[in-house]
């Protein structure tokens, strides 16, 4: 782990922190945090109600931060086979200063090892497209894993253009 990435997460113990479980009733706190920060960092959600469904499902777990008394960072992780995975995550525009990010994934990876998990998957980097996020990912150490790529099968040309088109129209709103 990097010497910075440990002393965030030394902060934040001593800024007083709490790692709380969340479930489906916490659901609007999450979609609030996800909403603040695909403004502030200028990113496209999923749907709500994609993010709904998944916080219903057995495997995925949703923990907050929290401090005074107020949900400042979330995340949302599926637990499964011998990997826990980092699927979604948010944080508040407000006391940004307390490290909650470091905090909730330190307090993850602790859970994931006393259940008996192997790995603790952040789910992509990218130094280019995500320096930040890749910086603090790359903080806690562990190790790159490359995978394939992901591809479209296109079976009918003209529908696949159709949906291309579309699929362009939809990102610039």
């Amino acid at each position: 782990m990097h010497q910075k990435t440990r002393y965030n997460i030394k902060l934040a113990e001593k800024k007083g922190v709490e790692f709380v479980i969340g479930d489906v009733d916490c659901f609007e706190d999450f979609w609030k945090l996800a909403n603040q920060t695909s403004e502030r960092d200028n990113f496209r959600l999923h749907s709500k109600d994609y993010y709904h469904q998944m916080v219903r499902t057995d495997d995925v777990k949703l923990f907050f931060i929290k401090y005074n008394k107020k949900f400042i960072a979330t995340g949302i992780f599926s637990f499964f086979g011998d990997t826990v995975v980092y699927l979604h995550g948010a944080s508040a525009n407000f006391d940004r200063n307390v490290m909650s990010p470091f905090f909730l994934h330190w307090q993850c990876i602790k859970l994931a090892k006393s259940q008996g998990y192997n790995y603790y998957d952040f789910n992509g980097i990218d130094e280019v497209k995500w320096p930040g996020v890749t910086r603090f990912k790359k903080g806690f150490g562990g190790f790159n894993v490359d995978y394939q790529g992901t591809f479209d099968m296109i079976f009918n040309s003209v529908w696949y253009n159709v949906y291309k088109i579309v699929r362009k129209i939809r990102r610039v709103f």
